[in-house]
């Protein structure tokens, strides 16, 4: 009876510890929220995890650093890993539908040459925007508040050896 309530314990800690690591970041969250109107060009998250301690663990090499207790953007996804166009995780575009002021923040792990173009629905090139991305997060902000309500587009392509691109559509409302 010892021997199999030994032996079971011994399975059951192998299968835990064989789940208990992750690729990807993650935090135990007891509160949170957010607020996302889209008449107010403001919008804020906030959570309440676990850890109140922020502490980082780098190897002597310096090759990996692990952080606990803050939540880091663009952590999710292995680097260069993607499609040709932009996946819902590479960017965030807010407040949608908009009164005139908005972002497209992006979050791509990949650095190459960006170009943005805001288009009405005729297609007329309202602001047309380049720059160098570094390789992870950039905010671009758009004001639409002189134009007429109706869709807009940001096309964003970025060029590098994979050349990524999409389009974003943008709803702005009357006053």
């Amino acid at each position: 009876m010892r021997r199999s309530l030994l032996s079971a314990m011994a399975i059951l800690c192998a299968i835990s510890y064989s789940f208990a690591q992750s690729v990807a970041p993650s935090t135990v969250n007891t509160a949170g929220g957010t607020y996302d109107n889209p008449g107010s060009y403001y919008r804020f998250e906030w959570s309440f995890g676990d850890m109140l301690l922020i502490y980082s663990f780098s190897t002597p090499d310096s090759a990996f650093t692990v952080t606990q207790g803050v939540l880091q953007p663009c952590t999710e996804k292995v680097a260069g890993a993607g499609s040709s166009s932009f996946e819902s995780g590479d960017y965030s575009l807010f407040p949608n539908p908009t009164t005139g002021k908005f972002e497209l923040n992006f979050f791509i792990r990949e650095s190459g040459k960006m170009y943005l173009r805001l288009v009405d629905a005729t297609g007329k090139v309202l602001d047309r925007r380049s720059y160098n991305y570094n390789g992870c997060c950039s905010i671009e902000q758009f004001d639409l508040t002189n134009h007429p309500p109706g869709l807009y587009y940001v096309i964003a392509e970025l060029q590098n050896d994979k050349k990524r691109y999409s389009g974003f559509k943008v709803m702005k409302l009357g006053k």
